[in-house]
């Protein structure tokens, strides 16, 4: 990202902080990338009366076809408020890093400011792919209805073999014995464990169960 220093301030262009955004937005796990179009027209309805005072400079670039675009050059403080329409995520993460570009001191080599700058991201991204992480996490397991659904086929199955072993004094036992063998066919530790794409597999293991040979009436 390069500033552009004039009357002893930063500015940042609507290109440049669109590609972060959009670099932060992918980190994020967020396929939707931000459009520069929408982007200035964020910018327009943010700063409404501060483009029309002339308080926010209007520049343009040219496009893959050559043609001149409008683009504006915005303070840090004004890009900032920009962030404020996106995720929790990605507003931090684009916030630090201009904080730290706009904080860096001119004395500084290019080198140390890229390396710092390198490492900087680094820990943004580690950080994000946290977050994806435990997004991911939270996600990974069957919802409460399809639970529910399981439950339910569990149950029918185990009282169907119930009556046929004539074992409905024993439900107990033959719940326990079910349960057994359906966490180690999915290797998990209670049923809300169980990974969305082994449902079906987990309805077909359900429907075709069978107790042990030797299972022990109580």
């Amino acid at each position: 990202m390069e500033l552009i220093l004039r009357d002893q301030k930063k500015y940042i262009s609507s290109l440049e902080l669109l590609e972060e955004i959009n670099f932060f937005r992918k980190q994020e796990g967020n396929r939707t990338k931000l459009k520069h179009n929408d982007l200035l027209k964020i910018i327009r309805d943010e700063f409404g009366e501060e483009i029309a005072e002339g308080n926010i400079s209007l520049g343009s670039y040219k496009d893959k076809q050559n043609q001149l675009r409008p683009m504006f050059e915005l303070t840090i403080s004004q890009a900032k408020q920009v962030l404020v329409r996106e995720s929790k995520v990605v507003r931090k993460a684009v916030i630090k890093k201009l904080e730290e570009i706009e904080n860096a001191t001119v004395g500084t080599s290019n080198s140390d400011n890229l390396l710092q700058a390198t490492k900087n991201l680094l820990e943004l991204s580690s950080e994000l792919n946290d977050r994806v992480k435990s997004l991911e996490d939270k996600t990974n397991c069957i919802t409460r209805s399809e639970r529910y659904r399981l439950q339910q086929a569990i149950k029918k199955r185990v009282y169907e073999r119930a009556n046929h072993l004539n074992m409905n004094d024993n439900l107990k036992l033959l719940f326990a014995n079910f349960y057994r063998d359906f966490k180690r066919k999915f290797s998990i530790a209670i049923l809300d464990d169980l990974a969305p794409m082994d449902l079906e597999s987990a309805f077909e293991f359900v429907n075709s169960w069978r107790e042990e040979k030797n299972l022990k009436r109580m």
